[in-house]
């Protein structure tokens, strides 16, 4: 969410998660993780036995994560680098418990103070330990504070306390070193390859910016807590964006990408790949350009997978998060939900963050433990369209629930529960064509003059706190009226949909044949995260339209210069 803990912002990009294809292991990281776990057990025992101020009691949970973070951005823009980086660092995530798990310390917002530590790149074990050290005392500290504060409502009647504050994990520690992959980055050809990506834009001198971007983001997680979980895994994750940038006539921004994902190194995508999707991204833009603003509007409209991703995304799953409905201020959408019709019976939800391929594609919500050092389970959120259950960390939201394996962070942040691998399942499927005509057919029924056919969304947001309006929103990249009498798309822009959830996803009437995977990153409390929705074409008898807020700036004066 940012700074703005009301809204959730989700932007849907392509990428992957894929190993190197190399056989070797980094056997020295064998050292490095023996150097570390060492440091987080050794602290972690000092603290639980010793770490002790006037009447308040030890910690009864302690927990420590390390992520050790290697960062590669290069950006190029019509043939030039101007930018090319490669840096390594590494983060510390403590938490401290004090109390017990039925009442504790932990609070919302229990981590908004922030103090970045230095860790050393080095395998320095004092060093390390130092900064476990410090890092434990100030959260200790902190947690004391939170008690005292969290007691006195409790006691006053400000606030009520109905679940545990912390679920019982596993019952027998988990110990998991997963290996590590050698990891050689390839800085000189990935230069090049993005620079001579870069230059086909200039075959077309309207658009004002392009840019391609590759990005490379590999972790390695090292994990343990009080209760003896011990947990090293890894992850790396790449994206290919080609995007570019003009101006309509009036002055109005326009703006398309598409981001690659490969599952290995040697899927990068070919220098005549990238011609055709640089020629396909110009015409595309260029059709925008052309197109006429959209007006408001409220009818019948297709979702493609792309768009029924974020619609399930924002109206459903955020609400679906079970930390979040642990919170005053949240507007507990589904709270009372639990065994009542939520979807039409045609559909089933569910999140599964062990499946890693879908149709010979990497999942990037993939994961076997999550932040609390938990195994990620398969939870049917929504069974016939009835809902089940939620997404949940240690902190239970209903009596008597236990986690089900969905704490995620940035490594930064506190793990909140969230969304992994998100897949719709449906039992009334047509194929394009019949959405189509299903599509026109509502148009007829409701004498509408078109049916709206929306193609491809640059993301979406949504707002769950009961302070604020109950609504989510998506921005269309493109969307096309489709007229009855024919069929024929006719391309406009300027416009996005708004619903309210319950309103909204009780109006999907049919979904399409075409499954699809679709991979992206969704910005929340807990940070950025990798995400994967798996959803068909949506076929809704009613969407609202409004105008997309811009600001039209005037176009350049003069033509670009000569090639």
């Amino acid at each position: 969410m940012g700074p703005n803990p009301a809204k959730i912002k989700s932007v849907i990009l392509f990428l992957g998660i894929f190993l190197l294809g190399i056989p070797a292991y980094a056997h020295s990281l064998d050292a490095t993780s023996a150097i570390i776990f060492q440091a987080m057990e050794e602290e972690m025992d000092r603290s639980l036995n010793r770490l002790k101020i006037d009447i308040f009691d030890p910690p009864y949970f302690v927990k420590y994560q390390i992520r050790h973070n290697r960062h590669i951005k290069i950006v190029g823009s019509f043939g030039s680098l101007v930018q090319s980086d490669n840096f390594q660092n590494r983060t510390l995530f403590v938490d401290v418990r004090i109390g017990d798990s039925k009442f504790d310390s932990s609070t919302p917002g229990s981590h908004r103070l922030k103090v970045d530590q230095t860790l050393p790149l080095d395998d320095d074990l004092y060093v390390l330990k130092r900064a476990l050290w410090y890092e434990t005392d100030l959260r200790y500290k902190q947690a004391i504070m939170n008690f005292m504060k969290k007691k006195g409502r409790f006691i006053s009647g400000v606030a009520t306390h109905e679940t545990h504050d912390y679920s019982r994990g596993h019952d027998e520690p988990v110990s998991q070193l997963s290996p590590v992959p050698l990891f050689h980055p390839d800085m000189e050809a990935w230069n090049d390859r993005v620079r001579r990506a870069s230059a086909l834009f200039k075959q077309a001198p309207e658009i004002e910016k392009s840019k391609v971007e590759l990005h490379v983001d590999r972790t390695v997680r090292y994990y343990y807590d009080s209760d003896g979980n011990k947990i090293r895994s890894h992850s790396i994750h790449y994206q290919l964006m080609l995007g570019a940038w003009t101006k309509a006539k009036s002055g109005s921004p326009i703006h398309d990408q598409e981001t690659i994902f490969f599952s290995n190194q040697e899927n990068f995508p070919s220098h005549q790949e990238l011609q055709e999707k640089v020629h396909q991204l110009i015409s595309n833009i260029r059709e925008l350009k052309k197109s006429p603003k959209a007006e408001t509007f409220v009818g019948p409209a297709l979702f493609s997978p792309d768009a029924a991703a974020v619609l399930i995304h924002e109206a459903v799953g955020h609400r679906l998060e079970g930390d979040r409905l642990r919170t005053a201020s949240d507007g507990k959408t589904f709270i009372k939900k639990i065994g009542k019709q939520i979807l039409p019976p045609f559909l089933t939800i569910v999140d599964n963050p062990q499946i890693k391929q879908l149709h010979e594609i990497d999942l990037v919500g993939h994961y076997l433990y999550d932040d609390e050092g938990q195994k990620g389970n398969k939870v049917v959120l929504i069974d016939h369209g009835v809902l089940k259950s939620f997404l949940l960390s240690r902190a239970p939201v209903l009596a008597g629930e236990r986690t089900n394996g969905h704490a995620r962070s940035d490594g930064i942040k506190a793990p909140m529960s969230r969304m992994a691998n998100v897949i719709v399942q449906s039992e009334k499927n047509f194929s394009q064509e019949e959405m189509k005509r299903l599509l026109i057919e509502q148009v007829r029924l409701q004498n509408k003059p078109y049916g709206l056919f929306i193609k491809k969304l640059s993301g979406g947001e949504t707002q769950t706190q009961s302070n604020n309006f109950q609504v989510f929103k998506g921005k269309p990249v493109y969307i096309y009226k489709v007229y009855p009498e024919d069929g024929r798309e006719e391309l406009v822009r300027g416009v996005e949909f708004v619903g309210t959830p319950l309103s909204m996803i009780g109006k999907v009437i049919a979904t399409g044949d075409d499954n699809t995977v679709i991979n992206g990153f969704c910005g929340a409390e807990s940070g950025m995260i990798p995400v994967t929705s798996v959803t068909p074409s949506f076929l809704l008898s009613e969407v609202e339209l409004q105008t997309s807020p811009s600001k039209p700036l005037r176009r350049p004066i003069l033509p670009p210069p000569d090639l």
